[in-house]
């Protein structure tokens, strides 16, 4: 029950649309046996760590929120606690795909990569498609400044109909144009994990408007 509190704590996202604000996700599948709560940003155990590579957490209900959205802001809290070596495979920390995609994920994806996408060390990536496949490298948004294993980071990654932005630690590291009317509607859900990457997540925040 425990577990289940801080899951749903963790969850109570603040997603506004444009006619209405909506808090309190549910999760319709979670490996809790691979998560733990751990003491976040200010001193309080709202965090949640994911210390095993097979921990996730995915929510229906918020990859909803993402259908045929028309500008979109994710923010969280990161701490990584072990940077991981070189690959060909990203590392997601919160994304919407299929749990049997590609490797790469699709529709977008905050993942660390090291050794893939130009990266040749572990940084910061937001992979956005406004297509119905799977996106590649050319879909990836790079973060300029390193990752410090063991802080907390603060990473943004806004889309507004035009461009797509990332900031880390309230600094714009990246930013590119990537026009589209709206994100394609799909029944795939939000997964936090899946990373094959120990880190921790707090203050996790979505914010939708619809194309409506």
């Amino acid at each position: 029950m425990r577990y289940l509190l801080i899951l749903l704590a963790l969850l109570a996202l603040s997603c506004t649309g444009t006619k209405k604000e909506v808090a309190g996700g549910t999760s319709e599948e979670t490996n809790t046996l691979a998560l733990l709560p751990v003491v976040g940003v200010d001193g309080s155990a709202t965090a949640l760590a994911f210390r095993d590579p097979s921990g996730y957490l995915a929510s229906m209900e918020y990859g909803g929120r993402f259908s045929a959205v028309a500008s979109f802001k994710i923010s969280a809290w990161l701490k990584i606690d072990s940077l991981p070596g070189k690959s060909a495979i990203p590392h997601n920390l919160i994304g919407k795909f299929s749990d049997n995609s590609a490797v790469l994920p699709s529709e977008f994806s905050l993942a660390i990569v090291n050794g893939t996408c130009g990266a040749e060390a572990p940084t910061f990536a937001f992979f956005f498609t406004d297509e119905s496949s799977n996106i590649n490298c050319g879909h990836a948004l790079l973060s300029k400044n390193p990752i410090k294993a063991g802080n907390w980071i603060f990473v943004e990654a806004n889309w507004d109909g035009r461009y797509l932005v990332l900031y880390q630690d309230g600094i714009l590291v990246a930013k590119e144009e990537r026009i589209s009317a709206s994100l394609p509607y799909s029944r795939l859900p939000v997964y936090l994990g899946k990373s094959q990457v120990p880190f921790a997540i707090d203050g996790l925040s979505f914010n939708t408007e619809d194309s409506r």
